[in-house]
């Protein structure tokens, strides 16, 4: 793919992505237009022939919200609410995305309970859960790699966000065991919606979004829904701008009252002039072995202006579903995910100097792209068996990620002062090396949930999983015939969980779940090491208060991550491996969330985290997640006063980030080290009247000063932003 250098304040982008939002605004009149036409014509219990009106079986059951700030989750297929889930699970829903004027997925991820977010770049991040990253998933669907790091959607596309904490084998197969992120699109309605909304605020920061739903025929048998949103943005530091669009086409179509059929189509387009990826720490003055940070104003920006970062995704995803008489679910989900991305810039490569001030840098360029393709089918219900009710879950799903990239080292620059890029000039890079990765897995799951008694339910659940990675290089190095990487055949991945409940407001669980990645590594007789296995033990209380608008969580846990490569002593020199090392993970959580007083929402959450290496030939017995604090802390509440009040339409929100200290996410260790921190952000709203409302956002209200993340000597260490403010009008029809 070619991509035209723009000019100063000029993006490519713009011009393409212009008429495409023109061409999207006139589909949402047209469906704003249609769906009211359907609402003129069907405004009644009967039809306009005077019938009785066609009886549907229900179709949107995944979306119906138990609270404000309480919804089920469905990443485990089967829609339950957090106490019937016999692990640590939150839910990010809309309203609590909205309250906080959410935009990103980082943003998400930053108020979810036991995440941590560690920057890589302007607008990508990684995210680890229990010290490992994190698993995705789109609609239900597994993806391999989405999330280490990948770009990813505006919020504008979802409905809720769900983040199961712990291994998730069963459903996915081969991952890491911090767990699994399921992003869940918005889905059409069959009552009429259009809502809107558009803020501005600190650094030039300006954005659009639309949003409509509704039937799109007299029967509400067609059901359609569109959204738009456009970003124009600056960030706290010099000379970054970010240019961003998105649309998102969805359509359900009821075959028959209990067959639906569903379309959607998502495409975002992000252009970032003069990208960045952080400040460089001081290098080394005492010899110490420890890397102080800068104290630097936060809106330094090192890096050259003529860098460019673009990303373009398109999702596509297709499912049917039926639900027979008995209670019984069918569902087959395909998504197919496609992401082109571009890279020139010039990054530090050294630290600073503490004497001269000077500091080295490197260029370079890359074109990559890349394919996810998945598909989950499953079948799931109740049947009675001594005189009980219990369920059962099938399934099977495949994924295939296809990752192409071509990629050039421009020159290196030495001695430039630190904070003076005008001696960087943009060189010519030509692309050097190229390669190309496969990765594909399939499995058959299934689960059990029998209801022994009427307060005990035990779970049972095993996958079996085959899994075979692949590379090869390409143009434009010399092709190569694919090599064979990492693979494994059949493996088992099992899965238990009792719960108890103790009355109809707690329950009590226990759960037992398992992991397995493949390695490359190699043993001496010449063969590929077998994969990681590892388990999790989960103890834990769940409630649920006031009819289901609160719910609450306390679990403890341990992970056990076995047969790591390690270094075999017995050669030393020659880079073979055993199955020997070993990983433990242990700590507790807690969360409360939801509506415990008439107007008032909140989550709060703390995470007690300790991972430490049991077995390795050179860190035993030390910290395996630097990067990961020991505390964490994360609340939001909001409160709406009452109709009948003098502040009647108003609501305010306040919010904290907490941890303690942390230290490098790329693994220096005892050499770049971030203490501890807290943020406050606050929010007024006012609800105008049924339509409008207003609403201005106070992140960093203390203008605390400290870095969000440390990364190398010499790149990845980036301060939270300062005290900034945006504000939005909102309108819903």
């Amino acid at each position: 793919m070619q991509y035209k250098k723009a000019s100063k304040g000029e993006s490519v982008r713009r011009h393409c992505a212009l008429p495409r939002l023109r061409i999207v605004a006139a589909m949402l009149l047209m469906a704003q237009a249609q769906a009211g036409l359907a609402q003129s014509t069907d405004g009644t219990d009967e039809k306009a022939d005077g019938s009785a009106p066609k009886l549907l079986a229900p179709v949107l059951v995944e979306d119906e919200a138990v609270g404000g700030y309480v919804e089920r989750a469905s990443v485990g297929k089967v829609p339950l609410t957090a106490r019937e889930i016999p692990q640590s699970v939150s839910v990010l829903t809309r309203k609590q995305m909205d309250d906080q004027d959410m935009v990103t997925i980082t943003e998400a991820m930053r108020q979810v309970t036991g995440v941590n977010v560690i920057a890589n770049d302007t607008v990508n991040n990684q995210y680890f859960v229990r010290g490992y990253g994190l698993g995705v998933m789109y609609d239900g669907v597994p993806s391999y790699n989405g999330m280490t790091p990948s770009h990813q959607l505006d919020l504008a596309a979802y409905e809720r966000i769900e983040v199961l904490r712990g291994p998730a084998g069963v459903l996915r197969g081969s991952g890491e065991p911090g767990g699994v992120v399921n992003f869940v699109k918005k889905r059409p309605q069959d009552k009429f919606g259009f809502s809107w909304e558009a803020s501005a605020g600190s650094w030039d920061n300006y954005r659009a979004a639309g949003d409509v739903t509704g039937p799109l025929n007299q029967d509400k048998t067609l059901r359609g829904r569109l959204v738009v949103s456009n970003e124009d943005r600056r960030y706290f530091y010099d000379h970054t701008q970010s240019k961003k669009w998105l649309g998102l086409a969805a359509f359900e179509y009821d075959v028959t009252p209990r067959t639906t059929l569903s379309l959607s189509f998502v495409a975002q387009d992000q252009d970032v002039d003069a990208p960045w990826s952080g400040l460089p720490a001081s290098r080394n003055p005492d010899g110490n072995g420890v890397y102080p940070l800068l104290d630097v104003p936060r809106s330094t920006f090192n890096a050259p202006d003529w860098g460019r970062m673009r990303y373009q995704t398109e999702e596509t995803t297709a499912g049917a579903e039926h639900r027979f008489d008995n209670g019984w679910v069918a569902k087959a989900v395909v998504n197919h995910r496609k992401q082109n991305q571009y890279y020139k810039y010039a990054f530090t490569s050294t630290g600073v100097h503490p004497v001269t001030n000077l500091v080295d840098y490197r260029s370079f360029r890359g074109d990559y792209h890349y394919t996810r393709d998945g598909l989950d089918l499953y079948a799931s219900g109740p049947f009675e068996f001594l005189g009980r009710t219990h369920n059962f879950l099938v399934g099977w799903n495949t994924e295939v990620y296809n990752s192409k990239g071509k990629f050039g080292n421009g020159p290196n620059f030495t001695n430039i002062p630190f904070g003076d890029t005008s001696s960087l000039i943009e060189p010519t890079i030509n692309y050097a090396s190229g390669s190309e990765s496969e990765t594909a897995q399939h499995g058959l799951y299934s689960q059990l949930r029998l209801s022994v008694a009427d307060p005990v339910t035990l779970v049972l659940g095993a996958r079996t999983t085959t899994f075979k990675a692949k590379t090869r290089n390409r143009a434009p190095s010399t092709p190569t015939a694919w090599r064979d990487g990492a693979e494994a055949d059949d493996e088992i991945t099992p899965y238990g969980a009792l719960l108890f409940d103790l009355n109809r407001y707690v329950t009590l669980y226990g759960s037992y779940t398992s992991i397995f990645v493949p390695q490359t590594q190699l043993k001496a007789d010449g063969g590929t090491l077998e994969p990681r296995t590892g388990h999790q033990y989960e103890l834990g209380s769940k409630a649920e208060f006031f009819d289901g608008k609160l719910a609450a969580s306390l679990a403890l846990f341990n992970i056990r991550d076995k047969d790591r490569a390690y270094a075999d002593p017995d050669r030393p020199t020659d880079n073979f491996y055993l199955n020997a090392g070993e990983i433990e993970s242990k700590g507790w959580e807690a969360e409360v969330s939801g509506s415990p007083l008439p107007g008032l929402d909140l989550v709060a959450g703390y995470t007690r985290l300790t991972t430490r290496y049991l077995k390795d030939r050179n860190n035993q017995g030390k910290d395996y997640s630097i990067a990961s604090p020991k505390h964490q802390f994360k609340l939001w509440a909001n409160y709406r006063f009452a109709p009948d009040s003098d502040l009647a339409g108003v609501s305010v929100g306040l919010g904290l980030l907490a941890q303690s200290k942390a230290q490098s996410s790329r693994g220096w260790r005892d050499e770049l080290l971030n203490s501890g921190y807290g943020v406050v952000n606050g929010r007024i709203a006012y609800q105008i009247d049924k339509t409008y409302s207003l609403s201005l956002l106070v992140n960093n209200l203390l203008d605390r000063k400290y870095y969000a993340s440390v990364g190398t000597p010499s790149m990845y260490n980036f301060y939270g932003e300062p005290r900034n403010f945006l504000l939005t009008l909102r309108a819903q029809y």
